[in-house]
């Protein structure tokens, strides 16, 4: 979800990959529906590990399952690294993905506009 919200919000500014330590090789039916719901394009997502992302290349790493998530991330990235603990809402309904996004939106627009990113 992370990662259409950022694209979404970045409106054209922002690339944005999301991967996982452990994805679950699928993008839940109910993420899907609470980003189209939210209004976000949800075209390409598919659930992928952290070694599909060249690392490398990364402006910002941030990581939703807290310090954790960062830890077992190489120590020489160049990338400044931003830790969050969000609710996963796995195995619940489609309200707690809402709930979950609507985290995410405030998150993500506040960092956007924390780092900077100028408008088109």
């Amino acid at each position: 979800m992370a990662e259409a919200i950022a694209r979404g919000l970045g409106d054209g500014r922002v690339e944005a990959h999301s991967a996982g330590l452990s994805p679950a090789g699928q993008v839940s039916e109910h993420a899907v529906a609470a980003l189209e719901e939210l209004g976000y394009d949800t075209a390409g997502l598919r659930s992928k590990p952290v070694s599909d992302v060249d690392l490398l290349d990364l402006d910002v790493i941030v990581s939703l399952i807290g310090e954790r998530g960062l830890a077992v991330l190489p120590r020489n990235l160049p990338a400044e690294r931003v830790a969050w603990a969000i609710h996963d809402p796995l195995g619940e309904d489609v309200d707690a993905y809402v709930a979950t996004a609507e985290l995410l939106e405030r998150r993500i627009r506040t960092l956007i506009e924390e780092l900077a990113i100028p408008r088109r």
